[in-house]
């Protein structure tokens, strides 16, 4: 090549475009949210046509969507990971996977603020439902031999209460996470120290017997 000829550029393979565009994208939905985002906004970000976009993705949606199942699939194994080397007992497993789930958000804050801060309109919210689902059923799955049925109210099946207590601390989880992401501040420890007095010690009562009494 002459001094004047100008500069060849490399035509990237399809699998590295393709993450361009996604990392691309998590940046700007993290910071934009679903619905206000456009796929021009995706294109400038990623330094690519609209129309590359659309060689793989067919919608605004279709990005959205991948981007979601990328990073709670992230997330899900950074949480079964972590409990599955703390051992046996199962206030070391949650205490682990609780860990690998405030490490993600740590880590990986644009896809924290992307996955829950900026849930998204009814065309995406059943895959995040369906995800934070999945989410609460391996946590669950860690609390279950901590949750005696003696201890249970009466007339509901244990997979309910399960169900709903599972969701009831991710809930809870979530809610301490975005609240850390505005204090970033505070060590990970202290955050994990916080959901622990919450979680682990009402499931140590419960597995003891003791019961919420109305009449008390």
């Amino acid at each position: 090549m002459t001094p004047n000829e100008p500069p060849v550029r490399r035509r990237l393979p399809a699998a590295e475009r393709r993450k361009l565009i996604l990392d691309a994208a998590l940046d700007v939905f993290a910071a934009g949210g679903y619905q206000e985002t456009t796929l021009d906004e995706v294109a400038d970000r990623a330094g690519v046509s609209k129309a590359l976009i659309y060689e793989h993705f067919s919608s605004k949606r279709d990005l959205y969507k991948e981007i979601l199942e990328t990073w709670v699939g992230e997330l899900l194994g950074r949480i079964l990971a972590a409990a599955t080397a703390a051992g046996e007992r199962s206030e070391d497993r949650l205490v682990a996977g609780l860990d690998g789930f405030l490490a993600f958000v740590e880590e990986r804050r644009d896809a924290w603020r992307l996955l829950i801060r900026h849930r998204a309109s009814d065309d995406v919210s059943e895959t995040w439902e369906r995800l934070f689902a999945e989410v609460a059923r391996i946590i669950g799955a860690m609390m279950a031999a901590e949750m005696p049925r003696s201890s249970l109210p009466a007339g509901i099946s244990f997979e309910l209460v399960l169900d709903a207590t599972s969701r009831q601390l991710m809930g809870s989880v979530t809610a301490i996470a975005n609240w850390w992401d505005e204090h970033p501040e505070v060590p990970r420890e202290q955050v994990l120290a916080m959901v622990m007095e919450f979680a682990w010690v009402g499931l140590e009562r419960a597995a003891s017997g003791e019961q919420w009494d109305p009449d008390h």
